[in-house]
């Protein structure tokens, strides 16, 4: 017999043709600019640090791969409520403060840090990242892959230090809506250099 296509079907059919995430898996999933064969690597990925992470659910895991979070948003916060129940600290005094570290693998790091979590999956556009501080852009480079950053809460006094520049992190390279956080990484120039080059940190390129 015949069978009807509807419209939803043939809206499915065409964007695994093309090799699209569909319209209704996006509405429903994370933002992304990946093509569908990427879309669903990326899926087994975050599928498989979740299952990892129920293993042990009340310790996070040695580094957290941020990009493949849902809302990366609740965990920053859950970095500062823990640091304020541990400290007897209010939470509106504390806000988070990136380091960068020189790791470049989780296989380089021996156990978590005291305070707060390692943080992975994050790529610099609009500069590079050389001894420990910001660099001007390699030629050619669009993208520089940034080492292990690890992320713990401060009071706003001990965030407040010179030779920073705030840098925004997206979940995309398409930013806008995508933003989520502010990190702060080391600077030798004005910040106001990066802020005009358009420097940001990416989760996904």
């Amino acid at each position: 017999g015949e069978l009807t296509m509807s419209e939803s079907m043939e809206a499915l059919m065409i964007a695994l043709y093309m090799d699209q995430v569909p319209d209704a898996w996006a509405k429903k999933a994370w933002p992304s600019m990946l093509p569908l064969s990427g879309w669903i690597k990326n899926f087994s990925d975050r599928l498989f640090q979740i299952e990892e992470w129920l293993l042990n659910p009340e310790e996070i895991p040695k580094v957290t791969w941020i990009s493949g979070l849902v809302n990366p948003t609740s965990f920053l916060t859950a970095i500062c409520q823990v640091t304020a129940q541990k400290n007897q600290w209010e939470l509106d005094r504390l806000v988070t403060f990136t380091r960068v570290t020189k790791f470049m693998s989780p296989d380089e790091v021996d156990a978590k840090p005291r305070d707060g979590a390692y943080i992975t999956g994050l790529k610099l556009e609009g500069a590079s990242w050389e001894d420990g501080s910001l660099q001007k852009s390699k030629p050619k480079e669009m993208y520089c892959e940034m080492p292990i950053i690890h992320v713990k809460a401060v009071t706003k006094e001990k965030a407040n230090v010179g030779g920073m520049y705030g840098c925004p992190v997206y979940m995309t390279g398409a930013r806008g809506k995508d933003y989520y956080w502010t990190a702060q990484l080391k600077t030798a120039s004005p910040p106001a250099r990066w802020t005009l080059a358009g420097v940001a940190l990416l989760g996904e390129t």
